[in-house]
């Protein structure tokens, strides 16, 4: 089962599944983003219909990755949701520096999970909405700093306890590799965490490692003029033989904090109306696509035991 903002959904209603994505994001700095500096009527107006465009496509489901402090709004979800009807799926857990409010820099790593897993057990505040995943950040391209281990441990503890998987925001093979060696030496199961933004790790081998750790390879900035180098990049996952392990997505979207109206949105249908017809074309099997989206997408969300 899959929690969404609106409640657990099967695999069947799941159907078509965008694994990384955004509605809002807010770039403010020291966790200081609050629902006064945008207009939630605004917000809901402006991305409604992006959302219609995708449910046309035939995608029922997205999952919005903007953590708390980054524009995460379990109201402006759950009123998409409700208007669109497709299944939107939140998360709990933090962003990286300098994103973060001063209090996480002084609890421990105890303490910061126990957030999370309140949130996973009782909800987000008063909205009723309950996370569907765990959502962090490494650092880009470097090896992992405290802070970012915190988090990461923290993490960890929480899936543990929640059974929440973890998308982790990774730029690069290097902090990468570090990140799994961490959870190696833990015995935590890769199998709970997704590698998003691998698209960005350009070493096959890196692939074949977190795959065969149980990982989750998430490709996710499928973006137009981008289309030859991905068929190209998922060409090469699949004669390495981690095409079981892939999945698709964007990170498109969203409206942006202190622009006006929100800024440049980018359409979340063109995976399907555009890139899966070229990645056909492309010699990718059209099934195989369609399993990203679906079947793995789906198992790589779900709440564990």
């Amino acid at each position: 089962m899959l929690q969404t903002v609106t409640g657990q959904i099967t695999a069947l209603e799941a159907g078509r599944i965008l694994e990384h994505e955004h509605v809002l994001v807010g770039f403010v700095e020291d966790g200081k983003l609050t629902p006064d500096m945008y207009d939630r009527d605004e917000v809901v107006t402006s991305i409604l219909p992006f959302l219609l465009k995708l449910k046309e496509a035939g995608c029922s489901t997205m999952v919005d990755c903007a953590p708390e402090y980054l524009g995460r709004d379990p109201y402006i979800l759950r009123r998409l949701s409700e208007l669109s009807g497709v299944h939107l799926i939140t998360n709990t857990g933090f962003y990286k520096k300098p994103y973060l409010p001063s209090f996480v820099y002084e609890i421990s790593e105890r303490d910061l999970a126990d957030i999370w897993i309140r949130e996973a057990r009782d909800g987000i505040g008063e909205s009723g909405v309950y996370p569907g995943y765990i959502k962090i950040a490494l650092n880009d391209g470097a090896a992992i700093d405290d802070m970012q281990l915190k988090i990461l441990r923290a993490a960890m503890r929480t899936s543990l306890e929640t059974g929440l998987q973890i998308q982790c925001h990774t730029i690069g093979s290097e902090v990468a590799m570090h990140a799994y060696e961490i959870m190696k030496l833990a015995q935590f199961e890769q199998d709970r965490f997704i590698w998003v933004h691998a698209q960005t790790f350009k070493v096959t081998d890196v692939y074949k490692r977190l795959a065969e750790a149980g990982g989750w390879i998430s490709i996710d900035s499928i973006l137009p003029g981008t289309y030859e180098e991905h068929v190209d990049l998922l060409g090469q996952l699949l004669d390495s033989g981690v095409g079981d392990r892939v999945l698709l997505s964007q990170d498109t979207g969203w409206y942006n904090v202190g622009q006006d109206k929100g800024g440049n949105m980018r359409p979340y249908h063109h995976l399907f109306t555009d890139f899966f017809p070229a990645a056909v074309a492309g010699r990718l099997d059209p099934q195989w696509l369609e399993e990203c989206v679906t079947s793995h997408a789906f198992q790589a969300m779900s709440r564990r035991s």
